[in-house]
């Protein structure tokens, strides 16, 4: 018999009227240009308890990243971790057509057009001002019992070595079994780290068209790695995983698989795709980890479940990070950087169910308030990757 969420203590979320309730209720200062990025997070420090979200967000950008930076946009606005939104944009036409587009929201919104302010400091008094009524509105938000089918979980390692295998990740992973079973969701990413799993991906997936779906990105990475001539299998990528043992990417990947559970996928997605339903699904994301936790927020991800082995410092500004580890060097040297220690699992002071009801409770005081350790430290980037040369 294992513990989830209500077993645990009761997880509070801030409800969002029709849509999927959130783990924060965080005021943003969303800067939806780069130009207008600087005098968006001026405005932020001003005022505090808001959020500044500044992604560099660029003109010019052509075919599917215009369309992904659009679908972007709305996603941030619409977090569920997001209770209200200061928009900034740079001109008028662009500042109308944000208020149109969000003026149904049951969240506050406000949008400002930089252009439209009589100078700097008149844009800046204005933004600071809107902060301010925003936070207001919020004030008084209620939150009430979130239920696991409500929650949607984001699954992430960086720094892997061989306690990733052993520890964080299984840990994890036994904690995924048990949300995929209670009606939840889990979102798993970083295709590149998939290479190698072929056939863990089509034994732990619910159909052979959803096997094929993540195969095929599967496959298109690779080719995109064969094209600098070397064959990324049979090499390790990154300084810091060969420095801590790792030899291969199959390795790694064998590794990297294991906090999946036993789950078997219901979905393949794109960057940034909302899922259709509950489940275990795979998301399509570059490796770099700021990337392919942007990737899982804007998916709709409350909260992320990071295990590492090796230090890795990666946030995600719109959800909390839940760094997992059980190297006992790593929690020695970055216990300041650690939400949870899984050593435990490695001289055997327990087991890997109690390591998850660990986690699931780890989880429950960070969704109900405590912050992780890349929020103290207000760590994070917000990165949408491109395909294309902007103009």
């Amino acid at each position: 018999m294992y513990t989830m969420l209500s077993d645990v203590g009761e997880l509070m979320c801030w409800d969002r009227e029709g849509m999927a309730p959130g783990l924060r209720n965080h005021v943003i200062a969303f800067s939806t240009v780069a130009l207008t990025d600087q005098v968006t997070r001026l405005a932020a420090s001003k005022v505090p308890g808001t959020l500044a979200l500044t992604p560099q967000f660029e003109r010019g950008i052509r075919g599917a990243d215009a369309g992904l930076q659009q679908r972007a946009i709305e996603a941030i606005v619409n977090h569920p971790n997001v209770g209200a939104a200061l928009i900034v944009t740079h001109d008028r036409v662009a500042a109308e057509e944000l208020l149109e587009r969000f003026s149904s929201l049951s969240k506050p919104v406000a949008v400002i057009a930089l252009m439209a302010e009589n100078g700097l400091d008149a844009a800046l008094q204005s933004m600071t001002r809107q902060l301010g009524l925003l936070l207001a509105q919020t004030a008084g938000a209620m939150r009430r019992p979130m239920q696991a089918a409500e929650l949607t979980v984001a699954l992430e390692c960086g720094g892997s070595d061989a306690s990733s295998s052993v520890c964080a990740n299984p840990a994890i992973g036994r904690f995924v079994d048990r949300l995929v079973a209670a009606g939840g969701t889990a979102i798993v990413s970083e295709t590149a780290e998939f290479l190698g799993g072929e056939e863990v991906v089509r034994h732990q997936s619910t159909t052979a068209a959803v096997a094929d779906e993540i195969l095929h990105c599967m496959a298109r990475v690779e080719a995109l790695m064969l094209e600098s001539g070397e064959d990324y299998r049979g090499v390790n990528p990154t300084q810091e995983n060969i420095e801590a043992g790792l030899t291969t990417l199959t390795e790694k990947t064998m590794g990297a698989l294991c906090k999946i559970g036993n789950s078997s996928f219901s979905g393949c997605l794109a960057f940034g795709e909302a899922p259709t339903g509950a489940g275990l699904f795979f998301m399509d994301t570059p490796f770099f980890s700021p990337t392919s936790l942007s990737g899982m927020a804007l998916g709709g991800a409350q909260i992320s479940l990071f295990a590492i082995g090796v230090f890795n410092p990666s946030g995600m500004p719109l959800m909390p990070v839940l760094k997992v580890c059980g190297n006992p060097a790593t929690v020695d040297m970055w216990k300041d950087g650690i939400d949870l220690d899984v050593t435990g699992l490695i001289d055997g002071r327990y087991t890997l169910e109690q390591a998850a009801d660990q986690l699931s409770e780890t989880l429950c005081r960070v969704g109900n308030g405590e912050l992780t350790a890349t929020e103290r430290r207000n760590e994070g980037q917000l990165i949408v990757p491109r395909t294309i040369a902007a103009l």
